[in-house]
């Protein structure tokens, strides 16, 4: 009988952005946003990647003086990670558009290959200012969608370019951890996005469509 240590050489993972880029005002981030939201991580989430792309001869095992065998599993990469889908249910709607409902589960993707972008950790409330997200076919059409942690030769599903996808709006500023050290944050944002001046709401509206964001603010009190 022989025994197995299984050994990962290299697993990527997104790094968790807690912090905002430096002289970015996330204030100001959440009014000109056309969704923002507070909702909690929940699993599974799920990675995208290019199988055509995956080093073939998959894992590679070595046997050990001593009788055992080191599994040495895929390292994931960059060359076919494509990104990840975050579900995200949502406990309270600061400002959305029609799509965007309480209790709702929506989906957030965020591509593998962007510096300093946000990651959601699951179980994790968060306050969110999300934008639009609409996958190109050319790019989308030939990945695979599998929960992390699964072996990545496991065949996955087909993307689905017809679902609704939203993403964090200007990489990590736009997601902020609900802790008790963010709190008085939290609520100077909830303040600004309830109390702002009307001219204010419809000027943010016409710069979210130049920037891409869709639907006209819904302002919650």
């Amino acid at each position: 009988m022989f025994r197995l240590i299984i050994v990962a050489v290299f697993i990527f993972t997104p790094v968790l952005a807690n912090a905002q880029t430096p002289g970015v005002d996330p204030r100001g981030l959440m009014i000109h946003s056309s969704t923002v939201i507070i909702g909690v991580v929940e699993e599974p989430w799920q990675r995208v990647i290019q199988p055509d792309r995956i080093p073939k001869g998959g894992a590679k095992v070595i046997a050990q003086a001593d009788g055992t065998y080191i599994v040495e599993l895929l390292p994931i990469s960059r060359d076919f990670m494509v990104g990840y889908i975050y579900h995200v249910r949502v406990q309270e709607v600061l400002k959305g558009d029609q799509w965007v409902r309480k209790n709702q589960i929506i989906q957030i993707f965020v591509p593998d290959s962007l510096e300093g972008g946000a990651s959601l950790a699951t179980n994790q409330r968060f306050l969110l200012a999300l934008a639009r997200f609409e996958p190109k076919k050319e790019v989308f059409a030939n990945t695979s969608v599998g929960r992390v942690g699964e072996p990545l030769t496991r065949p996955g599903v087909a993307f689905d370019l017809r679902a609704r996808y939203y993403q964090v709006a200007s990489d990590r500023n736009g997601a902020i951890a609900i802790t008790d050290k963010n709190l008085k944050f939290i609520e100077e944002i909830k303040s600004a996005i309830r109390n702002g001046p009307y001219w204010f709401h419809r000027f943010s509206f016409r710069r979210g469509r130049i920037l891409g964001f869709a639907g006209s603010p819904q302002i919650i009190r």
